[in-house]
C-alpha cells in the first residue's frame, strides 16, 4: 500500500466537510500532524486500512508479512494500528463537527493556511541562512576567503514562522542541532548534508 493521497470521501476546503475525491489542505495538514504523506496514499486506502485494523483479530503480520487483504511497511502499519486504537483517525469516518479538531494542533494550522507566503519566504530565507552558517565555518577553517551574502536576509519577521515548525518537530529540532554539532566541530560536508535535510522537511510541514 502506498502512505497517504488522494481519493475517498473528504472535506469541502472551506469548511473542511467530508466530501468529494481528493483531499482537503485541512485534511493534508491533519495527516501531516500525525506524520503521514498525504501525496502517497489515497483516502480510500487509508480508509479501508483503518477499517481492517477496526476488525477482530486484526494482525500487523497479516498485512505486512502475511497474505492479507491489504499490504504496507510494518511501520506504517504499525503506525495507523496504534492511531486507530488512539482514535486518532476516526475523523475519516465522523463528519460530526464536534469531534473534527480533536486532538490536533488547529491553532497552527489556521496560521499556516492564513500565511502561506510569509511561511514559504521564512523557509526560503532560513535555507539561505544555514548557507551563510555553513559559509563562515569554511573562512574560520581557512577553507574559504569570503562569502556570498544571502538575498533575502533572515531576521525577526521569519523567526515565529520558522520556530512555530521547529516546535511542533522532534526529530526536526535534533536535526538542527545535529547540524549546529557538525559546524562547531568543522564537519562542513555533514553540516550540509544536514543543512538540506533540514530544508526538505520544512518545506514538506508547509506544503499543503
Amino acid at each position: 500500500m502506498d502512505e497517504t493521497g488522494r481519493s475517498g470521501k473528504l472535506r469541502s476546503a472551506e469548511d473542511g466537510a467530508i466530501v468529494g475525491e481528493h483531499w482537503t489542505k485541512d485534511q493534508k495538514l491533519r495527516l501531516k500532524e500525525l506524520g503521514i504523506c498525504p501525496v502517497r496514499s489515497s483516502p480510500k486506502r487509508l480508509k479501508d486500512l483503518v477499517s481492517y485494523f477496526r476488525t477482530p483479530g486484526a494482525s500487523l503480520f497479516e498485512i505486512s508479512e502475511g497474505n492479507g487483504p491489504l499490504h504496507v511497511s510494518k511501520y506504517l502499519g504499525r503506525k495507523i494500528r496504534n492511531y486507530q486504537a488512539e482514535g486518532k483517525l476516526d475523523w475519516l469516518f465522523d463528519e460530526s463537527t464536534e469531534r473534527l479538531d480533536q486532538g490536533y494542533d488547529t491553532e497552527w494550522r489556521g496560521l499556516l493556511l492564513s500565511h502561506p507566503a510569509e511561511f514559504s519566504q521564512s523557509i526560503d530565507a532560513y535555507g539561505q541562512d544555514l548557507g551563510r552558517q555553513i559559509q563562515t565555518a569554511e573562512i574560520h577553517l581557512g577553507l574559504r576567503a569570503g562569502f556570498m551574502p544571502p538575498k533575502v536576509p533572515y531576521g525577526p519577521l521569519h523567526w515565529p514562522f520558522i520556530e512555530s515548525i521547529f516546535s511542533r518537530g522532534l526529530e526536526l529540532a535534533e536535526t538542527r542541532r545535529e547540524f549546529e554539532l557538525a559546524l562547531g566541530k568543522g564537519a562542513i560536508a555533514e553540516a550540509r548534508k544536514l543543512s538540506k535535510k533540514i530544508g526538505v522537511e520544512l518545506a514538506s510541514r508547509i506544503a499543503i
